[in-house]
């Protein structure tokens, strides 16, 4: 089996993207393999995409969780792991995916207006991931000045106060997502950005298990299962929430190429629930080598 792994893109996830892709390649021993970093490698990639049986994409945000790379995949009759082109349509756009989250009662927070923003908001990227140019705002001469220097379509949400806490979830077998242990998130920052995310010297706590009670555990694992559902997902995805203080549930997003780095949270569940990764990537090459 020849694994053609797709990675870099042109957002502020790309190195992020990179450091993912390097873990994957890491954990497939079981097939030979060749990594190719867009765009610079688009061109190489089509020229030799005769040479493999499938495609592991690991693009974060736009050009691999929008759909891109998979219709480009599906135009050279290469199957690919992960969510089909649709379901990363979704789950790229924040405000569609809680449209969809809705259906299951699941909370979500108040949208905002320019014009009639109660602060504090929470300003974020409608289509990206990685907590990139995602900020708290206090007051609204701050919020115009973000707004002006805004590269892509802002969304301006109510800031629920609470508790952070994500949850993974797989498919060990084909339409069978089951949750992975949920990880609470502390933040050294205001909240889970960037720099928590990803540099070494600001690392937010990541508490996996979570401290919390089967009944919360439970309700949170339900709620990345159905988000997980209701976007047609599949193999994998990871979804965050807020709790608050009086236990309300509040969806925040989906990945549905959730961060594979060595500071990745994905990895963390997965060794907490003694899941082999290299193992689950390879039933799901064979599975969709074979399908």
């Amino acid at each position: 089996m020849r694994i053609a792994i797709i990675t870099g893109g042109e957002t502020g996830e790309r190195e992020v993207s990179i450091a993912s892709a390097k873990n994957v390649t890491s954990a497939i021993g079981f097939a030979e393999h060749e990594t190719f970093i867009f765009p610079e490698d688009h061109s190489k990639f089509i020229d030799h995409a005769s040479n493999f049986d499938l495609v592991i994409p690991v693009i974060h945000g736009r050009g691999g969780e929008d759909g891109s790379v998979q219709q480009l995949c599906e135009s050279l009759g290469l199957p690919f792991l992960f969510s089909p082109i649709e379901a990363h349509k979704i789950g790229i756009d924040k405000v569609l995916t809680k449209e969809f989250v809705t259906r299951a009662e699941i909370k979500i927070a108040k949208q905002f207006s320019r014009t009639n923003a109660i602060f504090p908001v929470f300003v974020k990227p409608r289509f990206g991931g990685s907590s990139v140019h995602t900020a708290r705002i206090e007051r609204a001469e701050d919020l115009e000045k973000l707004l002006e220097n805004a590269p892509d379509e802002i969304m301006i949400e109510e800031a629920v106060s609470g508790r952070e806490f994500t949850v993974g979830v797989i498919e060990q077998n084909p339409g069978d997502p089951e949750a992975l242990p949920v990880v609470e998130i502390v933040s050294r920052n205001k909240f889970f950005d960037y720099e928590s995310k990803y540099s070494a010297d600001h690392l937010a706590n990541e508490i996996c298990p979570a401290w919390i009670d089967g009944v919360l555990s439970r309700a949170l694992q339900n709620a990345a299962i159905a988000a997980h559902t209701l976007i047609g997902a599949s193999h994998i995805s990871r979804s965050d929430f807020i709790v608050t203080n009086v236990g309300e549930i509040y969806f925040l997003e989906i990945n549905t190429i959730p961060g594979l780095t060595d500071t990745s949270l994905i990895p963390k569940m997965l060794k907490q629930a003694n899941i082999d990764f290299s193992g689950l990537l390879e039933k799901w090459c064979r599975n969709t080598k074979d399908s």
